[in-house]
């Protein structure tokens, strides 16, 4: 396939190019705004001659919105400056095919990473909403047919030392949640929903196409291996050494899913089934979201994946949502409270954390932290297949015993 016929296909995505040359927003600088639109009339025209300054016009563009997107709070950030982001992404993905006479992996690998860097920063358009996941899902597939054979992966989850940990985690104290096998909505909304009160769930998942799936890694890889996702590197984010990697899925397995050594890293929080819609197929919206106390204000749920080696960790917090967290594969210690007993549980006094414990409930010091020992802990092992119930302000405490893949449901 030749990069003409490659940009025609990604054209393909552009549903109302009107909206393309009538750029979102006022305010943005009017040189840039001039530049853009010029970058943008040259990745439409299919029959315009090769400009390699281009490239550079629109990465200065990308660089200039960078430089908006991190300036005061993300939360603060004006919407039409995201969807710029977007935009230019986009038009950086089809300037790079038309500058590139014969496409390579290399050169789709570019496109993809460019693509996915505006659907991790950027908005989506009003009409286009699926600019960027429609185009990456494209240039995803005419990657897998221009590489080599892919690498194959041992996809054995199994933890020497599970046992261990599971006599651990029994040994702490606290008193076990309830556990039903498949309620009906109606008894789940009365016995556990409304009264707001944790509860695991079984026989839940079974219709999911992901619990066979997603246990080999080379699913996962084929499917998301070259696409770049946010990586939590460190202990947990409250640890002083935290932060945060742009990296491939790839990369994160080869680096830390598979690797006993080097700094634990973790996929989490992170809304990989907007970026990669493919992998939301394997999913389902579990029924009990449909559950409200509000039905006035009810909206979809916020899905997240939570991939990661044993001994990841969550620390303390709470949620401003009820949150359903389900378990692909893997098997997790989950240590919870009441918001009753927030005072004992010492949240941090900083705005940005004070939905976070500074106690650590699986080694509390008591000397530091004496009213946790009035707490009343409850605690549930969340296996294969399962799905807990934490309700909104509930505090919750999450291990990773081996090897896991969750995905959580937060509504309200």
């Amino acid at each position: 396939m030749s990069c003409p016929h490659i940009i025609k296909d990604i054209h393909q995505f552009v549903t109302d190019k009107s909206e393309l040359e009538n750029l979102p927003g006022d305010s943005l600088n009017y040189s840039v705004k001039q530049l853009l639109k010029n970058c943008l009339d040259y990745s439409l025209n299919t029959d315009s001659l090769i400009d390699p300054s281009k490239l550079l016009e629109i990465e200065s563009i990308l660089d200039f919105l960078n430089d908006e997107l991190n300036t005061g709070h993300w939360s603060e950030v004006p919407i039409h400056i995201r969807q710029y982001y977007t935009l230019s992404s986009f038009i950086k993905c089809v300037i790079i095919v038309k500058n590139n006479r014969n496409y390579s992996e290399d050169v789709i690998r570019k496109c993809l990473k460019c693509l996915d860097l505006g659907l991790l920063l950027g908005a989506p358009l009003q009409y286009n909403t699926e600019l960027l996941t429609d185009s990456a899902k494209y240039i995803r597939k005419l990657l897998n047919k221009c590489r080599l054979k892919n690498e194959e992966y041992c996809t054995n989850n199994e933890s020497n030392d599970k046992v261990t940990k599971i006599e651990d985690f029994q040994s702490l104290p606290g008193k076990y949640i309830d556990q039903i096998e498949c309620p009906s909505l109606e008894y789940f909304n009365k016995h556990y929903f409304l009264p707001q009160t944790p509860v695991k769930l079984q026989g839940c998942l079974q219709h999911w196409p992901a619990l066979k799936k997603w246990q080999d890694i080379n699913y996962l890889l084929e499917i998301a291996g070259d696409r770049t996702v946010p990586i939590e590197i460190g202990s947990h984010y409250v640890d002083e050494n935290w932060t945060q990697k742009l990296m491939t899925l790839k990369e994160f397995i080869e680096r830390h899913y598979l690797s006993d050594t080097g700094d634990i890293g973790y996929l989490a929080q992170h809304n990989l089934f907007e970026q990669i819609t493919e992998l939301k197929d394997d999913i389902r919206i579990p029924d009990y979201c449909c559950l409200s106390t509000d039905y006035e204000h009810t909206t979809e749920p916020d899905i997240n994946a939570w991939l990661g080696p044993k001994g990841t960790v969550s620390p303390l917090h709470h949620d401003p949502k009820n949150n359903l967290l389900t378990q692909v594969y893997g098997t997790k210690q989950i240590i919870l409270f009441s918001p009753e007993d927030t005072p004992n549980l010492y949240p941090h006094d900083d705005k940005l954390l004070n939905n976070t414990a500074q106690v650590d409930p699986v080694n509390p010091d008591l000397q530091k932290h004496p009213k946790f020992s009035n707490a009343h802990i409850y605690k549930c092992l969340l296996e294969p297949g399962e799905m807990v119930f934490i309700p909104v302000k509930w505090w919750h405490h999450v291990t990773a015993i081996e090897k896991s893949f969750s995905v959580s449901f937060w509504w309200q």
